[in-house]
This record gives structure tokens, sequence and C-alpha cells, in this order.
């Protein structure tokens, strides 16, 4: 499994398949708590925000602030992009 295959499945796991899709901090801390039961709500709303600035800085999500200012990402063309191309059936083939 390549890297552009972890980021991928990451990004589908948070935001889904289509560009646009927008997720608040919170929603995303939640969901990554979920998956360790040794992170807490502040590590993990640490953890979203370390991890979105790094797709943020990619250009694979973008900043999306929701209507009362609150941090939240969207996802971008370039990042449903990604994924379509890591679910083509072929991009495993091109990879191995």
């Amino acid at each position: 499994m390549t890297i552009d295959h972890r980021i991928a499945a990451d990004l589908r796991q948070i935001f889904g398949t289509g560009a646009g899709t927008r997720r608040t901090a919170a929603a995303i801390a939640r969901e990554l708590g979920q998956r360790s039961v040794r992170t807490n709500r502040v590590s993990a709303r640490e953890a979203v925000f370390d991890l979105m600035w790094g797709y943020e800085a990619s250009g694979l999500v973008d900043d999306s602030p929701g209507p009362r200012g609150g941090a939240g990402w969207r996802l971008s063309a370039k990042g449903a992009a990604l994924i379509a191309r890591m679910l083509d059936p072929e991009a495993l083939v091109r990879t191995r």
C-alpha cells in the first residue's frame, strides 16, 4: 500500500468521496477518538488540526469555517480526484 492509498483511505473515511463535503473539527475529532481507546478529546482535537493542516498544505482539503466561525474543512477537487484514482482497480495494478 502506497502513501497515496493511505491518504486516500483517510480522506474517504473522513469526508466520503464527493468534493465539497464539509466536516467540522469536532466531528473529525470524534471519529479519530473512536479509532483508539487511548485517545482523549484533547489529543484527538490536536491530532485533527495536525492532520488537516498537512492535507490542506497538500491541497487535498480546503479550510471551511462554520457559520459561527468554528474550524472545519471540506474535501477539495484534488482530494476527491485522489480518492477516485485510488478506488480505480487499475490504480492497484499500476502501483504493484
